[in-house]
């Protein structure tokens, strides 16, 4: 079914402005003729990952995952953890029997101020005496070197827990210094992209500059406007695809599927109002907002310049 549209009909520009037109008409053909704009860039556009970066990556694997290196502390603190040292210690026999003495001699001396040294009393209580001092001797000795084993197994945890963490610390500071190396490159990748599409697109731009010129000279000299109300011909706006804008209004379509993207632009099929073939191509609305200059309003209806924006019109079904 047609849909009723306010045509405009409008007089040749005047003569002074006409070879603006038409060298940008010439110009357009001549650009896309010579296939710039719209290429597919070839280079790289993501930085692989610095090798400080995975240094620092393979550090903190390497140090969460594996077992921690044995310092000299852990190392020294091995054998008393073990327990190696209970009742190894070289100077208590010496300190025991220096103190068995000095209470043999203590209980010795009493029994003989009373007439009775060398008496059974004399030996019972000097026995009973010397066992309860090395009882508690070698009590308070055992006592003491599991209390000094406990220490050791503490110490021992602490040495590997502050090893782990300076080894974890270490490896994140290599990790942050290859992530500025890498944000750096990749800086310097897009940068190389975004000067290839530039000069990729520079004849399309200079292109507009010459139209916008020509749009300005002409202004409104020579116009003259009529408007009338006529159904509106599709397939008028499709015309020949060489002309240098096509009508692309979503108004004017249906049954508009996007099916891609390309050079940074939604790509639709549609069927123009009132008939069954399918093309596919862009909405002008998407392109105003990117490239104003590739657009242009033809009586109410916008149309797009393909050319400009590096992408074809195409009859699909």
């Amino acid at each position: 079914m047609g849909k009723s549209t306010t045509q405009k009909t409008e007089a040749k520009p005047p003569a002074w402005a006409t070879p603006l037109f038409k060298e940008s008409a010439k110009e357009a053909q001549s650009i896309y003729d010579s296939g710039a704009g719209g290429n597919v860039y070839q280079g790289q556009t993501v930085a692989d990952l610095s090798g400080t970066t995975q240094s620092g990556i393979g550090g903190i694997q390497s140090t969460v995952s594996g077992m921690p290196d044995t310092t000299s502390s852990s190392s020294n603190l091995q054998s008393m953890a073990a327990g190696n040292s209970v009742g190894g210690n070289p100077y208590f026999q010496q300190t025991l029997e220096n103190q068995l003495g000095k209470t043999a001699d203590l209980i010795n001396s009493k029994f003989s101020g009373s007439g009775r040294y060398g008496s059974g009393a004399n030996s019972a209580v000097l026995g009973t005496e010397l066992g309860n001092v090395a009882t508690n001797a070698l009590s308070n000795q055992y006592n003491q070197d599991l209390q000094n084993q406990l220490s050791a197994n503490s110490l021992i945890d602490s040495t590997n827990s502050n090893m782990f963490r300076d080894r974890l610390t270490g490896n994140q500071a290599v990790l942050g210094a290859g992530q500025v190396q890498d944000a750096n490159q990749q800086a310097k990748l897009t940068a190389d992209f975004t000067k290839w599409q530039s000069e990729d697109m520079q004849p399309w731009t200079r292109l507009g500059l010459l139209q916008s010129a020509a749009a300005g000279s002409a202004g409104n000299y020579g116009t003259n406007t009529q408007t009338q109300t006529q159904p509106f011909n599709a397939m008028q706006g499709i015309g020949a695809l060489g002309s240098l804008f096509t009508k692309s209004d979503a108004r004017i379509k249906d049954r508009i599927k996007p099916v891609g993207r390309k050079n940074g632009l939604t790509v639709y099929e549609w069927s123009y109002r009132g008939t069954s073939a399918r093309y596919r191509g862009v909405m002008a609305q998407d392109v105003i907002d990117v490239d104003p200059l590739a657009v242009v309003d033809l009586g109410g209806i916008y149309a797009v310049n393909y050319a400009r924006v590096g992408i074809k019109l195409e009859r699909v079904a």
